[in-house]
């Protein structure tokens, strides 16, 4: 479990990454869906890299994004706050983005009245499970305006990426 999540974005090739940890020689690239790769640990199986190619291209012309992908997230260094275990990753993970707004958002569930709010970095926002503690939804403000000042948007947040179906070979 990476102990922070950057989101990258390549202006020259349209490609947005959500990276766990920096990419290594030892991954493994497979296809997970139409435009999108994901980077495997291949002792673990864990996702470590989501590649969403055409970024901008694609989500110009859909709303959002479903990524094939379960997805648990934390506050980093945050333990679970309920003593039963977190809510099965069994949910899509989901990216919108609010070109009006300049919101990128990513969601594992959408949202509920009871998720509790807390700001993880400035202009960053996640609402969270209000029994376990977990990262449901997270909202990144400014986002394209960030990208375009630093190349990426770190945030503190351990995350665990598994795939919800069998990849497909990038061979």
């Amino acid at each position: 479990m990476g102990e922070i999540l950057t989101i990258e974005y390549d202006k020259i090739g349209d490609f947005l990454f959500i990276d766990v940890c920096p990419p290594y020689a030892e991954q493994d690239s497979n296809e997970i869906g139409e435009c999108l790769v994901a980077r495997f640990n291949l002792e673990t199986g864990e996702i470590e890299t989501i590649e969403v190619l055409f970024f901008f291209s694609w989500i110009k012309k859909d709303s959002e994004i479903n990524i094939p992908v379960s997805a648990a997230m934390w506050p980093a260094n945050a333990a679970p706050q309920a003593t039963t275990e977190p809510s099965p990753m069994d949910a899509i993970l989901t990216i919108r983005y609010d070109q009006t707004g300049d919101t990128l958002m990513l969601e594992q569930r959408p949202p509920y009245p009871g998720q509790r709010e807390t700001e993880i970095v400035k202009d960053a926002t996640a609402r969270l499970n209000p029994e376990t503690g977990e990262i449901e939804n997270l909202e990144i403000q400014s986002f394209k305006t960030r990208i375009e000042k630093d190349g990426e948007v770190v945030l503190p947040i351990s995350a665990t990426l598994r795939p919800i179906k069998n990849p497909v070979s990038a061979d």
